[in-house]
């Protein structure tokens, strides 16, 4: 019995969740509009790029293939992208995270829930736009997909989504520290979407940029995910970096827990 009031703890922050993003769903609609201007202009910009070129490939990739990416890419980096951080900020900044400290509710677990409740709604709306765009690259370009791949890519996404929320679980144990860290929330977003492909591939930079980004967890964000859709990554390779996933899943949840125990030492509750 109490371990099932424990769960629906969680049960009721991932429904509140759910109706959040419901309230502004609207707010979602505009910011994923706002999300197509980048890939419009990066279509542009590669469209360019292979005229003026001789060559039919370019840093591993057809014209046909850098577009699909392109357009998968602002689509997935959509899909895992957070904002609960500016959240936790609020908390800290306002005091209000000394009630998750004597109140029996984990906020790890509490963030977790209302961050998949606010996804779900938007992940309808996102995964219809990316059928429909797979549709249209096997009509246009006869760009087809597997259905295996495409369920590899589900799994690959689902643990690409765990990886990237404890990652910015992570960076957002430096409210302990830094009061005002909207803006370096921000800064920090940037570089991790270069580092995950979510901009351009990795690849565009040069062997020695991709030999370090497969030293660090964010190409399993976005990158890894793509190309295990397109086919770039072969099966054999497949299973052997959705386990690396897992282990910086791991990793990077150890390391949340180590900063959040020391900075929850330096918390004050200050706030109104």
């Amino acid at each position: 019995m109490f371990q099932r009031n424990a769960f629906r703890k969680y049960v009721v922050t991932f429904e509140l969740g759910f109706e959040t993003a419901l309230e502004y769903r609207l707010n979602f609609a505009i910011s994923l509009i706002s999300a197509a201007y980048p890939i419009l202009i990066q279509t542009f910009l590669w469209t360019a790029i292979y005229q003026a070129s001789s060559e039919q490939v370019l840093f591993g990739y057809t014209y046909q293939q850098i577009i699909a990416y392109t357009l998968l890419a602002g689509l997935v980096a959509r899909i895992v992208r957070t904002g609960f951080e500016y959240e936790i900020m609020q908390d800290v900044k306002t005091g209000k995270f000394s009630k998750f400290l004597v109140q029996p509710l984990g906020y790890f677990a509490y963030r977790m829930a209302d961050f998949l409740g606010q996804k779900v709604p938007n992940l309808v709306m996102i995964f219809a736009i990316m059928i429909l765009m797979l549709i249209g690259l096997n009509a246009v370009w006869g760009i087809s997909v597997e259905f295996g791949r495409i369920l590899l890519f589900l799994v690959t996404l689902a643990l690409a989504v765990a990886l990237n929320f404890v990652i910015f679980y992570c960076v957002s144990a430096i409210a302990f520290w830094i009061v005002e860290i909207g803006f370096l929330f921000e800064g920090v977003r940037i570089v991790i979407i270069l580092l995950s492909g979510g901009i351009f591939p990795l690849e565009v930079f040069g062997e020695t940029f991709v030999r370090i980004t497969d030293l660090l967890p964010f190409k399993y964000t976005v990158s890894y995910p793509i190309n295990v859709l397109n086919g770039k990554v072969v099966d054999a390779d497949i299973l052997p970096h959705m386990l690396v996933q897992c282990f910086w899943i791991a990793a990077c949840a150890l390391l949340a827990r180590g900063l959040w125990r020391i900075g929850s030492r330096r918390f004050v509750a200050v706030g109104g």
